[in-house]
């Protein structure tokens, strides 16, 4: 019995810690096919043709990066807000936007290796080609996209006053911050990938090229997360 109580305990200390990435490299698995063909849109070409057992050992191959990254900075993006708010504990627009910049800028050189995996890139390829505009750019679609995952709880208290206090409004909340932060830092990413593929920005509509299916992934994303981390946590 004591055993139980102290693995239970052990594994509530560290939980905070471990939940986000082990969430987040089980949760990329499945759409990271879409993360794939919202690449190939945004530089114009045709969509790989994949086998479902393909896509999953690609998206095997990006799982413990995505898991490190995003693991990261959610859990440091939740301390640097904490240390914005001082004693308050309710989270406010301002601290989530700030806190989530200052996470979207250290991501930067580690967003360029993943994003380089959705091209079939290696690390040191994307690295190698790494510029202070691609980190600029990465810094705006990660300010994005962390903002969309730790607005999900925001969202959630709202529509759980019009909709009720169930779990179908939590993960509807989920997929729609997730969906709405893929689009709003949309047009930085395809920024990136088309300057990773030393392609130009030739019009303004190129930028919203892949949107739809990188909001759907990065919805689904959200719900997955979610679910791993409660179950982990």
């Amino acid at each position: 019995m004591s055993l139980s109580i102290f693995t239970k305990d052990f594994w509530s200390s560290i939980a905070p810690y471990t939940a986000p990435p082990l969430a987040a490299s089980i949760a990329i698995i499945p759409v990271f096919g879409d993360m794939i063909a919202k690449s190939a849109e945004q530089l114009g070409k045709p969509i790989p043709s994949m086998t479902l057992l393909q896509t999953i050992k690609q998206g095997m191959k990006a799982a413990p990066s995505v898991g490190a990254i995003v693991g990261a900075q959610m859990v440091i993006q939740n301390k640097v807000e904490k240390a914005l708010l001082g004693g308050s504990k309710k989270p406010k627009l301002s601290s989530t936007l700030l806190s989530s910049a200052i996470v979207g800028i250290g991501s930067a050189p580690i967003l360029a290796v993943f994003n380089g995996q959705t091209m079939g890139r290696s690390a040191l390829e994307s690295l190698r080609k790494f510029s202070l505009k691609q980190g600029l750019v990465i810094t705006a679609q990660e300010t994005a996209f962390v903002i969309g995952l730790s607005a999900a709880d925001l969202l959630s208290e709202k529509m759980r006053e019009s909709f009720g206090d169930t779990k179908a409004t939590d993960y509807t909340a989920a997929y729609i911050a997730g969906a709405l932060g893929s689009l709003a830092g949309h047009p930085a990413n395809t920024a990136l990938t088309r300057w990773q593929a030393n392609l130009a920005i030739d019009r303004p509509s190129q930028l919203m090229w892949g949107a739809a299916r990188k909001a759907r992934a990065v919805g689904y994303f959200a719900c997955l997360y979610k679910l791993g981390k409660e179950i982990l946590e």
